[in-house]
């Protein structure tokens, strides 16, 4: 600390001899108002370099960013301010208890005996008595100066500090600005015992400081809209249609009944189906253990497939001693791909999802949740077949790495239904939200999270039950549901505010996810209202923004509004929630083994 001393007191005459001649308080004085400036725009630099960083890096912080995020702030805006001002204090309080200044010539040490005005010799001035000194009741005038300085100038001063911090983290999560503001909070409490005057002249030279900061800021700009998108989903450059989310379903094939409780041209049959000759053999969970053949629904009517097919040279044929047939694709994502295919193992058409696994770490943990998956029992909830290598099987040359093996449901998703053919009614929501809030607890019961409960993610098959798709198990570990457009108007419309925030998903999310997508079924709307693009939307997410688009007249709001409390701990349960539901249900004379329809609006 000598040493640092020694260095600002040399910095300090130099300051010192600019503002030559005396002006009250003090030449020293104004000096160490000027080296405050400096202390001020500390905090600057760590906002300018975190600003200029995200502009390469994004709104995704993994470990390292959110390392350096975080010692950008605490650097700049609590250590080295801490440093100085204990610095200065030494080298004051030394002068005014008459002794050798480390640093100082002789003459410079005489001139801070001078006395300048009212204030008295500087060195007293600035060096004697403490900060909490100078809060004495029985001196109003001191009082009010120490509450002036020390107590309102620190607020504005961090005020602007947490400006410049928000600039610095424009689209994108704003936690990091916390380690901005709160360092000099601590800063204000722990200088406590350094000399009040001194500590007075940095504090306002540090408000100056930071206000200008704000507009260095500012000039640093923020990260392109690609740049974000990259963070946020490493397929962003890919078409809106890619970016889907998994098992969006295609229209149903030529001769397919379409009668059932979904309405409209795209009410189709269900898949898989087991061939009427022979049974269909036990797949194999990812473990080696048995699970139960998938659930038999409709088969569907021989012949090729429409829609969105893929060109010849991306799926391949059926290969010569091959499982796997594909048929087409169905969906594509920051996870890879979805294929349709054919199963000669099973003897069903099933749903191939790559899932990228960069490392042995991910691959081991895409095994772990799929096997636990795997032995999730409800009618709610999709099921996994199995867990294959792609260059275990020439039927999958077209796809790359650990391959999920799923069964697929043919329908309509939630969103679709409520776009095309209006609202749900309570009974219908209900239905929906007790059977999602099922298949979710089995599969938090094995220690399996969701993470991107939304309505492209319910589908509703011909038979009017409700499915839940596309288990989070196929993204890359550290990933969250802000690698996802949501599928409403494409930003994160349903994100529960921790999640947004960064924080981990946890089974209260996955439960504020459901209850977003019930309450967009009911009002047609997502309940943070609409969001011109994915970052405004993640804000709105992170921030905790109001509940602005529910909807009024059901009975199911107060339960909506517990479930999408901030506060994930005064979130009920999903066990609570299915109870409450059955209850209102049987309360209304129906029960939730019942079709889900739309465009009957009636509360």
């Amino acid at each position: 600390m000598d040493a640092v001393a020694a260095l600002l007191a040399g910095l300090l005459d130099g300051l010192r001899r600019i503002v030559s001649p005396e002006v009250c308080p003090g030449s020293w004085a104004w000096a160490t108002t000027l080296l405050g400036i400096g202390v001020g725009l500390l905090p600057t630099v760590g906002a300018v370099s975190v600003a200029l960083w995200r502009r390469r890096i994004g709104s995704r912080y993994g470990p390292v960013e959110s390392t350096g995020l975080i010692a950008a702030g605490v650097l700049t805006c609590g250590v080295l301010p801490l440093l100085v001002f204990s610095a200065v204090g030494q080298v004051f309080a030394a002068a005014a208890a008459g002794g050798s200044v480390p640093g100082l010539s002789a003459t410079a040490v005489r001139s801070l005996g001078t006395t300048v005005c009212v204030a008295g010799a500087q060195s007293t001035y600035l060096g004697r008595g403490s900060v909490g000194d100078a809060f004495d009741p029985s001196d109003p005038v001191r009082l009010a100066i120490a509450v002036l300085l020390l107590v309102l100038v620190p607020i504005v001063t961090t005020l602007f500090v947490a400006a410049q911090a928000r600039l610095a983290l424009r689209r994108g999560p704003s936690w990091p600005a916390r380690f901005f503001w709160v360092p000099l909070i601590g800063l204000a409490l722990v200088t406590v015992g350094s000399p009040a005057g001194s500590s007075e002249h940095l504090w306002v030279g540090m408000a100056t400081g930071a206000l200008i900061g704000v507009v260095l800021t500012a000039m640093a700009g923020k990260p392109g809209h690609d740049v974000v998108a990259r963070s946020l989903d490493p397929a962003a450059r890919t078409s809106r249609r890619d970016r889907s989310a998994a098992f969006r379903r295609e229209p149903a094939p030529a001769g397919a009944p379409a009668s059932g409780p979904v309405p409209g041209p795209r009410a189709a049959v269900a898949a898989p189906q087991r061939p009427p000759t022979r049974p269909v053999p036990p797949p194999v969970a990812p473990t080696g253990s048995r699970v139960p053949p998938p659930r038999t629904l409709v088969a569907p009517t021989p012949g090729p497939v429409p829609g969105n097919a893929f060109p010849a040279a991306a799926v391949p044929g059926p290969a010569r001693g091959a499982r796997f047939s594909p048929i087409r694709r169905i969906g594509a994502g920051g996870f890879g791909r979805v294929v349709l295919a054919r199963d000669a193992k099973l003897g069903i058409t099933v749903a191939l999802k790559a899932a990228h696994a960069p490392d042995a770490e991910t691959e081991e943990r895409i095994r772990r949740e799929a096997a636990a998956l795997a032995a999730v029992r409800h009618p709610n909830c999709v099921r996994i077949l199995d867990l294959v290598h792609a260059r275990s099987d020439p039927g999958l040359a077209g796809l790359d790495g650990m391959v999920i093996v799923m069964e697929y449901v043919q329908g309509m998703s939630l969103g679709e239904l409520v776009q095309q053919h209006g609202t749900l009614d309570d009974v219908a929501a209900a239905r929906v939200w007790a059977g999602v809030a099922g298949a979710l607890h089995a599969a938090h019961s094995h220690g399996v999270l969701h993470r991107d409960v939304k309505p492209g993610n319910v589908i509703v098959d011909p038979a009017g039950v409700a499915h839940l798709i596309d288990f989070g198990i196929a993204r890359r570990t550290g990933d969250s549901t802000l690698t996802m457009a949501g599928y409403v108007l494409g930003t994160p419309d349903y994100l529960a505010p921790e999640v947004a925030g960064g924080g981990k998903a946890t089974p209260a999310s996955d439960c504020w996810q459901l209850a977003a997508t019930v309450s967009y079924a009911l009002a047609g709307f997502p309940p943070r209202g609409g969001h011109p693009d994915a970052v405004s939307g993640l804000r709105a997410a992170a921030a905790g923004a109001k509940l602005t688009h529910l909807p009024r007249r059901s009975h199911h709001l107060s339960l909506l509004k517990s479930a999408m409390r901030n506060e994930a701990g005064k979130r009920p349960d999903l066990p609570t929630i299915h109870r409450n539901l059955d209850d209102w249900l049987r309360r209304n004379g129906t029960s939730a083994q019942g079709p889900v329809t739309a465009g009957t609006a009636r509360r």
